[in-house]
């Protein structure tokens, strides 16, 4: 049937009709790109969020299953849904991670957000979840820093240069006044570029070093967002008091930090049966006898709740060890479409 006759015209008219019958059936959703996330929640507002998604968590009010992994043959697909019930919020996301991608000239990691209304099923909004990812992870370091680290902690010790690791610092700074930054990395373009970034900075002492000792020589906060499969510094070395947040390794193959830094820590993660599920940082001194099976003091969120005291002394050595859940997604993401529907941001479609 070609367009011009008038039959043609009758049944594009008719597919074109929305009565309010249909409407109904209709559903609005708002697409937001990485740009919107950027504009729409920033780093303090994104710790905050972390306060409210870590205590539903540890709470039971946050319905987070173990994340279902899909190895495709050249990386990962990773599938991670949570409902927070207080928050009425309902979501998952995707992300997917292909170390070959950067022989492509992409990022390695892609990932969006579906976020739900739990009451009705519908879909509200679908959204770039890479910078989202990001930010949730630095904002997750970011409090458990200000949970645990000393109220004066000033020196930085940063393996690590990529996005992970620059959201990291960035959270670090908005929670503790950074005086010096450490950096320590492989990857000598991403090291020098966060370096002149850094080093136009008030108040800021920059140092790039290879020297992984020095680098832990007085550091207050010691912070490793590699994607290294072995620990990238000697344990015995991190000083009496110093927090470490280790966030790169997630998967059970991958090993950050060793089992003497483990065995010697007050042991923090954000969810214990995802940690040790996932997380090759404490599984491997568990399988290797280091540690004993009760070695986990507390979920971040028992510290938020004040269920847990935390650190407890000026010497004690903390460890943050985060392989990332749903609920910290869904909480930023949940804070996005709210300032974006107040602020205009995204496309809003009907379906």
């Amino acid at each position: 049937m070609r367009r011009g006759t008038p039959g043609a015209r009758t049944f594009v008219s008719s597919i074109r009709t929305v009565t309010p019958e249909s409407r109904l059936l209709m559903q609005q959703i708002r697409v937001l790109s990485a740009a919107d996330v950027r504009s729409a929640v920033d780093m303090p507002e994104a710790i905050d969020a972390m306060r409210e998604a870590f205590a539903s968590v540890s709470s039971g009010d946050a319905v987070v299953p173990v994340r279902v992994g899909l190895d495709s043959g050249h990386g990962v697909h990773l599938f991670m849904p949570s409902l927070l019930r207080r928050a009425a919020t309902a979501g998952v996301k995707v992300v997917s991670v292909n170390p070959g991608n950067a022989k492509r000239g992409l990022p390695a990691v892609h990932a969006v957000v579906l976020l739900l209304d739990p009451e009705t099923g519908r879909a509200l909004a679908i959204m770039d979840g890479t910078w989202l990812t990001a930010l949730r992870t630095g904002a997750a370091g970011g409090l458990a820093a200000d949970l645990l680290a000393h109220a004066d902690a000033s020196v930085v010790a940063l393996f690590g240069a990529g996005v992970q690791a620059r959201t990291q610092l960035q959270a670090m700074r908005c929670v503790r006044a950074v005086r010096e930054v450490r950096i320590v990395s492989k990857t000598g373009a991403s090291a020098e570029a966060l370096a002149e970034e850094l080093e136009g900075e008030e108040n800021l002492r920059v140092v790039r070093t290879q020297d992984r000792s020095a680098a832990l020589r007085g550091a207050h906060v010691v912070i490793a967002a590699t994607d290294s499969p072995t620990p990238v510094f000697d344990g015995a070395l991190v000083e009496p008091g110093t927090h470490v947040t280790a966030v790169g390794a997630f998967t059970p193959a991958m090993r950050e930090v060793d089992s003497e830094l483990v065995r010697r820590a007050l042991v923090v993660v954000d969810q214990r049966e995802a940690a040790l599920a996932e997380a090759g940082d404490l599984i491997g001194p568990l399988r290797e006898g280091a540690v004993p099976e009760d070695f986990i003091a507390a979920e971040l969120g028992e510290i938020v709740a004040g269920t847990h005291p935390g650190r407890t002394s000026g010497d004690e050595l903390t460890l943050f060890k985060s392989v990332g859940n749903a609920a910290q997604d869904v909480a930023v993401a949940s804070r996005v479409l709210a300032r974006a529907r107040e602020r205009g941001l995204g496309t809003v479609l009907e379906m």
